[in-house]
């Protein structure tokens, strides 16, 4: 058995975190990089579904960033970004 395909579902795996578990989910792709994002209330999450060669939190963040605020239409509060390359949460300012 090889670990290719295996490591391949992985890599599209979106699950939630209980918390947003029921919030719709919205996909979208920001420069190459594809996320799924759910909203709820004042807290987004972004998880990242596609295979990326080395990630880095330099380039996934600003791109994580980007798609939480087109799809949640509020601001991220960058003190309140949290996570690493495949999963990212934050607070919104929606005021």
């Amino acid at each position: 058995m090889t670990t290719f395909p295996l490591l391949a579902l992985l890599a599209a795996c979106d699950s939630p975190a209980p918390a947003m578990m029921g919030a719709d989910a919205t996909r979208m792709t920001v420069e190459g990089v594809d996320f799924t994002v759910r909203v709820r209330g004042s807290r987004v999450e972004a998880i990242r579904t596609n295979m990326m060669p080395n990630p880095s939190i330099g380039s996934v963040y600003p791109r994580a960033v980007q798609a939480m605020e087109e799809v949640s239409g509020c601001r991220v509060i960058e003190d309140s970004l949290r996570g690493d390359v495949a999963v990212m949460r934050a607070d919104l300012d929606c005021g």
